[in-house]
């Protein structure tokens, strides 16, 4: 091999190749998928819709983990397809190695061939008895579908309901409308004339106004029945193409229509209730779900036996001969007991709770729990021991322990945010306020006592070397400091949103949803300003510049300069004992204004000022020890960085605590040149 070659091949090696490399595992959580292979009654999974095939073999979404997956008669769970995030590939191929997105629908034919609607990517899709993938409606783009033109080069929008019917042809909903696929391959509607509304009732069904189809069903005449979800009625399309409303929805506690037909034609729904309802006439409730609170999907197989999958409960149920029982789903309802080993345990994790730090010992802090259930500090150590800290039931104003932000301060001692103050606690699990008193929020008491101060939804906290503690306060656009004395100042921002003041001083520059706070070793301090989309720093002399953004909204930018790139929103940052700056590209829920795009990644900016994806954009979970490069992500909120460079990652999506490991770059080996 000449040296010109192998020049030349260095020259096109990918750019990843020469940036830092990292390993992504899980540190804390079980995650929302497992249990494939076993009983269905072990599984995680998300259920939602549901149907049954004629040899009893159940099909159920899992959309949490966009998969589909399969109980056989003798309830082991197996996924058919999907790669555990969104993606789209696989068609012509076997299922085991298509991916998808999530499914709003499922329904299967005579002869077995199993049809969903595949949300994100805009298709209807197949998988066939003989076990191909393809795509039946739908050419991914969002757009308005045309009568006679071939469903699969169709563009369709919001297809979240599929049928079939006797024939075997396919019926969905796109939008307001409701097509068919004729045996040709071609689009024919059914109903909807395009218009959002509820009006056509005794017309032509292609000349009425539909809400929204939410779900479909076919009886054995061929009537089609629209559960028209905005309306909160069910509606029916005759054979004689006219539109007739069957059922209005008059109970408050309704929040979804989902419909099932049996084999001698009888229309079955739920409503998100706990009931169960047959329409004869007049609808009738036939069953009380007991253990669950809501029914959101339905099935009914051959022998009458109804399938309900309630989303909040995370369990998927089967109602026969008057009797009810759970076969799938294994979420613990209750908070698992602690000490535990921390990949053992069920996270509850909230996007709203974006704290999260680590110790000089490597130990790993996190707030979790909201709802019903009692908010905690979670502790992991290095060895993986997961216990929770010391904390009290009440806090001195009287209110619950709530938790919001959490730092490690001076001497290790934990600090944590409410929405309207700042604590330590303390060793006895007793707490003292740093910052904020009881009151209505605002920038009030700068210059005096932090205590005395207020301050606005404190979403993250940083301490300096010197000691000093830092505070977001998004709602206000501020950074607050908090001196080792107590005395609290406005360090960042003005008060009123905005993106300038880069070359001058931090103090007057207007911010703009300023989330998140992290400083280095050398005293410069980055916030991640949100609705900006970029990310900035204050030197130790007060000067603010950006690092990271170009004020666009968006993506681009990857392997160039950090200031020229686009990024959806700086959720979180981190810094490394390198000085490489860590960024959660993602929408944030500390702020009311969020972007619209969410790139959904890690990305980090060098010491050179160069930014990388180091994971994502695919939402999901997809493996352990794999390279972070090819790892997707699930709603990353919170970031930190421990003393030996490793990133750390709260997966508010995923219901796990991640971790970045920094690996060491390559040895290249060098050939001797041939004389």
């Amino acid at each position: 091999m000449s040296n010109r070659f192998w020049l030349s091949v260095c020259l096109f090696l990918p750019l990843s190749l020469s940036a830092q490399n990292y390993r992504i595992d899980t540190v804390a959580g079980i995650g929302t998928f497992g249990g494939d292979g076993g009983p269905a009654t072990a599984a995680l999974l998300t259920p939602g819709a549901v149907v049954v095939d004629g040899n009893g073999t159940v099909y159920v979404a899992d959309n949490q983990n966009d998969r589909i997956r399969r109980i056989d008669s003798a309830g082991t769970i197996t996924t058919l397809i999907g790669r555990g995030y969104s993606t789209f590939r696989g068609d012509y191929g076997p299922p085991a190695f298509a991916g998808m997105t999530t499914a709003a629908s499922l329904a299967l034919d005579a002869a077995g061939n199993l049809y969903f609607t595949d949300d994100g990517n805009q298709r209807i899709r197949e998988v066939t008895a003989s076990g191909t993938v393809l795509t039946i409606a739908g050419n991914g783009n969002c757009g308005t579908a045309t009568a006679g033109v071939r469903a699969a080069q169709a563009p369709l929008c919001d297809v979240e309901s599929v049928a079939v019917d006797g024939q075997g042809r396919v019926l969905f909903g796109s939008e307001s409308q409701i097509w068919m696929v004729a045996a040709d391959g071609t689009l024919v509607l059914v109903a909807g004339n395009g218009g959002f509304g509820s009006g056509g009732d005794g017309g032509p069904a292609v000349s009425a106004q539909i809400g929204y189809p939410g779900s479909l069903a076919v009886d054995t005449s061929g009537n089609v029945y629209i559960a028209d979800q905005f309306n909160f009625a069910i509606r029916e399309v005759t054979t004689d193409k006219v539109i007739h409303t069957v059922v209005n929805i008059s109970d408050v506690n309704a929040t979804t229509v989902t419909l099932a037909v049996d084999t001698s034609g009888t229309l079955f729904y739920v409503t998100g209730t706990k009931q169960v309802f047959k329409v004869q006439g007049s609808p009738f409730a036939v069953a009380t779900l007991t253990g669950v609170e809501t029914a959101d999907f339905l099935a009914v197989d051959r022998t009458g036996a109804l399938y309900v999958s309630s989303i909040t409960d995370e369990r998927l149920l089967k109602i026969s001969n008057g009797s009810t029982a759970v076969i799938a789903g294994a979420y613990p309802y209750s908070l698992d007991p602690l000490p535990n080993q921390a990949r053992n345990v069920r996270l509850h994790l909230n996007p709203l709770l974006i704290g999260l730090a680590v110790d000089s010992a490597g130990n790993v802090y996190f707030p979790e729990l909201a709802g019903d259930l009692v908010q905690r500090i979670d502790k992991v150590t290095p060895a993986g021991t997961m216990t929770a800290l010391n904390t009290p039931a009440k806090l001195p104003t009287g209110g619950d322990f709530t938790v919001q932000a959490v730092a490690v301060g001076p001497a290790g001692a934990i600090y944590f945010s409410t929405f309207t103050q700042v604590y330590r606690l303390e060793t006895g699990g007793s707490v003292t306020l740093i910052a904020g008193a009881p009151g209505f929020p605002s920038a009030v008491g700068d210059g005096g006592p932090a205590t005395s101060a207020r301050i606005s939804n404190p979403s993250s906290l940083a301490f300096d070397t010197a000691g000093n503690l830092y505070i977001t306060e998004p709602f206000d656009s501020r950074v607050r400091k908090v001196t080792p004395q107590g005395t609290i100042t406005t360090f960042a921002g003005t008060g009123n949103a905005g993106y300038s003041g880069d070359g001058g001083p931090a103090a007057i520059a207007l911010l703009s949803t300023p989330v998140d706070v992290k400083t280095d070793n050398n005293g410069n301090v980055f916030i991640a300003d949100l609705t900006a989309s970029v990310v900035r720093k204050v030197a130790p002399n007060g000067v603010i510049t950006t690092v990271a953004g170009n004020g666009t909204q968006g993506f681009s930018g990857d392997g160039g300069p950090a200031t020229q790139a686009m990024i959806s929103g700086a959720a979180a940052i981190a810094v490394d004992p390198s000085g490489n700056l860590f960024i959660a590209d993602h929408p944030s829920a500390a702020s009311t204004i969020s972007p619209a795009t969410d790139n959904n990644r890690i990305r980090m900016v060098n010491s050179s000022g160069v930014i990388t994806t180091l994971a994502g954009p695919a939402f999901g979970y997809n493996g352990e020890g794999i390279a972070a490069v090819a790892a997707a992500m699930g709603d990353p909120v919170a970031l930190a960085a421990d003393a030996q460079g490793n990133i750390y990652v709260n997966e508010s999506g995923t219901q796990r605590i991640r971790k970045l490991t920094p690996l060491a770059a390559p040895v290249q080996n060098k050939r001797r040149a041939s004389k």
